[in-house]
């Protein structure tokens, strides 16, 4: 597990060690978008609220589906084997298509199996290695039935056509820093969604959640 030091220091470096990879076009240098988000962080000093906000919503190794320039950006946690998540999922998916302008960004987790935490893996490296085809592997795994085992893997890379075999060994590290990050932020587990001002740790409606957008957005 990563301490409070190794955590600051990963704040403070996002998008450094992935400035070359190309994921989503972001160069080096470049002025990343930052998009409105309001939620506070008790006990903490401006320059980590401000790091932690940046890590939410900046971070060019978590998944982003929806609008290039979003007005409003939804972070969502979430874990393929959290049945709560899966149906939760569905309504981010009718959130976006409702709602052209947002985007979300989805902070993948894994607390199960082996085979569990391998599709969380693989998910984030088809973001990394083809961030086009991301949103339809994620869209395949969340819709599978079947048990947690190489099986749904390989469906998700069929229908999303990725052609990859194997996941990167660094995708570890990135579900433990979202593990440290929804621990630093004193969330309960997944799903765990941000809309503005609002924290939601848990399944809700689609209209609580088409609400909250609708309030973040007039805010906005």
């Amino acid at each position: 597990m990563l301490n409070k030091l190794c955590f600051l220091l990963m704040l403070m470096s996002v998008g450094l060690a992935s400035a070359s990879s190309g994921v989503m076009g972001y160069q080096p240098g470049e002025k990343m978008l930052v998009t409105k988000l309001t939620v506070s962080f008790p006990e903490r000093s401006a320059q980590v609220e401000a790091l932690i906000h940046n890590k939410l919503l900046n971070d060019p190794m978590s998944p982003v589906a929806g609008a290039e320039h979003p007005l409003l950006k939804i972070v969502s946690f979430l874990n393929y084997d959290c049945i709560h998540c899966k149906r939760l999922d569905r309504s981010l998916e009718r959130l976006l298509k409702a709602f052209p302008q947002i985007a979300v960004t989805y902070k993948l987790l894994s607390y199960g199996s082996d085979a569990a935490t391998a599709a969380t893996r693989m998910a984030l490296t088809v973001w990394i290695e083809q961030p086009e085809k991301f949103h339809a592997f994620h869209h395949a795994l969340m819709g599978y039935r079947g048990m947690a085992d190489d099986a749904r893997i390989r469906s998700a890379l069929g229908a999303a056509g990725v052609k990859l075999s194997k996941y990167r060994p660094d995708t570890h590290h990135l579900i433990e820093v979202n593990k440290e990050l929804l621990k630093v932020l004193q969330y309960s587990g997944t799903p765990t969604t941000i809309i503005g001002n609002r924290v939601i740790s848990r399944e809700v409606p689609y209209k609580e959640l088409e609400k909250a957008v609708k309030a973040a957005m007039a805010e906005i």
